[in-house]
């Protein structure tokens, strides 16, 4: 390891750039091992298969149709182009509820491979237009009814921000099935069963799941927000990469909601919404009033307390410093301020109407070296003697009683349902939006019943699409993102990394910078500088015999700088150099003097000056 003609901190470099290689290759295989990813097989549910490999076309995979799930209710993946009709979406020809014309549906939507696509002929539905209002939508193969118990609702869908987010939405509503449903009249007002997915203005950043729910009792209709995930969403909108978006909903009334396959939120639909689903049993007594002796004051001022007898009220906080004088070169009889004797009066200045004119004042320039002008007055400085209103010290109230609170009686509008997953349901799908940037892609949109149905549908389409794109990026930041992914669910393997890797390559580093200081290139960097000195001295009788017993100093300069080793040791003659033959044997006579360009095919050489 240790070799006097090897360049140490290279060897560190390489011994680095390996184990940068080894740790990447580590993420990726935690990564796509991760428990989420997997298929039950307790599901029944046969899979599809391997992932369709994409096939290269020059730098870039070509992209692989997938193999839609049995019985998706909506399965979308943009196969080609076309007009977002051709893909059975349908444009909104209503506006939002507003007289505004600013508020018709007028962004403009396009079925097209995305500039920043990583693989060939992958096509998108992207938003093309900046500051737009957008609402396109598409029916469900059939109406997804929440009525089996032994079956869950599965929304997915991938986003790509290819410019980041500045401010706007990206998220699906899943409308509310009925008769009456127009996708030609879908706006603002439509009815929603779910909203969820990403959105963004400004610092905030979110991740919706809303559900609206209706009343068993009454049929009033609420929406229900879902806690904000205790993630960072930052990224997702600033990284221009695709991302998977998963909701699922299940009978037990559990939700979970994943990003990239990995959970981010997850919950109880009779739990972690706000407001609750169920309203509380009681509520306050709106006719109740806190009784007239009710005492709510926890401390009060001690009644034995008597004022000091020679507490004085009467200082006051701040004195004049009777230290003070009136600084040296003070004009006290200098007004700060005169009046301008070159301002003339304008010529259409009306006395009767302006009133009398007089001049502008101006600074007087008596005061402008002076420390000031006119009256001096003494500053203010803390009163020693203040102690301020005297205040009897507080206690605890004897007759306190806590704090009051109007009594609990039936609450007349509660309800419980205990079944809030059995949603209203849905027969569409669709973007109602504002968003500030364009470029916003969106793909593979599915909504099936099962997650594993799921999950063999992102396998075959946004797990081939990531890769890619990590392929597209830089080498070092592929390696951050599969640390990241693979460390965010599995802290433990931080500790992996400081102990078996950081540690090593930091030892490995400050052991090279240290034999650094004692290799044969700093040894040459000092015999270069004594060159240069015995050079600058003029001492033209310098003994290149001596030279060779000092610790063979030249061949570390030729090694280390030949060019300004070669500078150094020219003479004020016009004759070249001659080269000495360092591989010769020592009795060989020394080499015939050739032009002034050393040769670097030949042995090897050293310039010397001539004696």
């Amino acid at each position: 390891f240790i070799d006097s003609e090897v360049d140490h901190p290279n060897l560190a470099m390489k011994w680095h750039n390996s184990i940068i290689a080894l740790l990447y290759l580590f993420c990726t295989h935690l990564h796509a091992h991760k428990p989420e990813t997997k298929i039950n097989k307790a599901d029944n549910f046969k899979a599809s298969g391997q992932p369709t490999p994409a096939t290269a076309v020059g730098s870039k995979p070509r992209f692989a149709p997938p193999k839609l799930p049995d019985g998706a209710y909506y399965a979308q993946y943009f196969p080609g182009p076309g007009s977002p009709a051709d893909h059975g979406l349908v444009l909104s020809q209503s506006k939002k509820d507003s007289d505004e014309l600013a508020d018709k549906y007028d962004g403009q939507w396009s079925v097209e491979v995305p500039d920043s696509s990583a693989i060939e002929g992958d096509y998108a539905l992207v938003m093309k237009s900046p500051a737009k209002h957008y609402a396109i939508s598409a029916k469900l193969d059939r109406p997804f009814v929440f009525d089996q118990p032994d079956k869950q609702f599965v929304l997915q869908y991938d986003v790509k921000f290819q410019h980041g987010m500045e401010c706007g939405g990206a998220y699906l509503k899943l409308l509310t099935d009925s008769p009456s449903l127009n996708l030609t009249e879908f706006t603002d007002r439509t009815a929603y069963t779910i909203m969820f997915g990403p959105d963004k203005c400004g610092p905030e950043h979110k991740l919706h799941f809303i559900l609206r729910h209706r009343c068993p009792a009454t049929g009033n209709v609420e929406e229900k927000h879902a806690r904000k995930p205790q993630v960072d969403l930052s990224a997702y909108f600033n990284d221009k990469r695709t991302h998977l978006y998963t909701l699922v909903v299940s009978s037990d009334n559990s939700f979970q909601v994943y990003i990239d396959q990995v959970l981010v939120n997850n919950g109880s639909l009779l739990e972690d919404l706000q407001p609750p689903v169920n309203p509380p049993p009681d509520a306050d007594d709106s006719t109740d009033q806190k009784p007239a002796d009710w005492d709510d004051r926890e401390k009060i001022p001690d009644p034995k307390a008597v004022r000091p007898a020679d507490w004085d009220e009467s200082q006051s906080e701040f004195i004049d410093d009777a230290q003070a004088s009136v600084p040296a070169g003070w004009l006290l009889d200098e007004p700060p301020t005169v009046p301008d004797t070159t301002a003339k009066k304008p010529a259409d200045w009306d006395d009767d109407i302006d009133g009398a004119w007089q001049p502008a004042h101006i600074e007087n320039p008596k005061c402008k070296d002076a420390p000031g002008c006119g009256p001096w007055t003494r500053p203010k400085v803390r009163n020693p003697l203040y102690r301020g209103q005297w205040t009897p010290p507080l206690v605890d109230n004897p007759a306190y009683r806590g704090a009051w609170r109007p009594r609990r009686i039936a609450n007349a509008d509660g309800f419980v349902d205990k079944q809030p997953w059995k949603f209203s349901p849905i027969g569409a799908i669709g973007f109602e939006l504002w968003s500030v940037t364009e470029g916003v892609a969106f793909d593979n949109l599915l909504i099936v019943d099962r997650k594993p149905l799921a999950d063999s549908f992102a396998d075959q389409t946004w797990s081939i699409k990531r890769q890619a794109e990590r392929q597209q990026d830089s080498a070092l930041q592929a390696v951050f993102d599969a640390v990241r992914d693979a460390t965010n669910d599995r802290p433990w393997i931080w500790a992996a990394l400081l102990v078996g890797v950081v540690l090593p390559l930091v030892l490995l580093i400050a052991y090279c910078c240290c034999l650094r200081e004692s290799s044969p290139s700093s040894k040459a960097a000092a015999a270069a500088a004594r060159a240069r000195r015995k050079k600058t001295d003029g001492d033209d009788d310098y003994d290149y015999d001596d030279e060779d017993d000092e610790d063979d100093d030249d061949d570390l300069v030729d090694d280390a700088a030949p060019a300004a080793a070669e500078a150094d040791y020219y003479d004020d003659s016009d004759e070249p150099p001659e080269l000495v033959d360092l591989d010769a044997p020592d009795d060989e006579p020394e080499a015939e003097p050739i032009g002034a360009e050393p040769s670097v095919t030949g042995p090897r050489q050293r310039t010397v000056g001539k004696a």
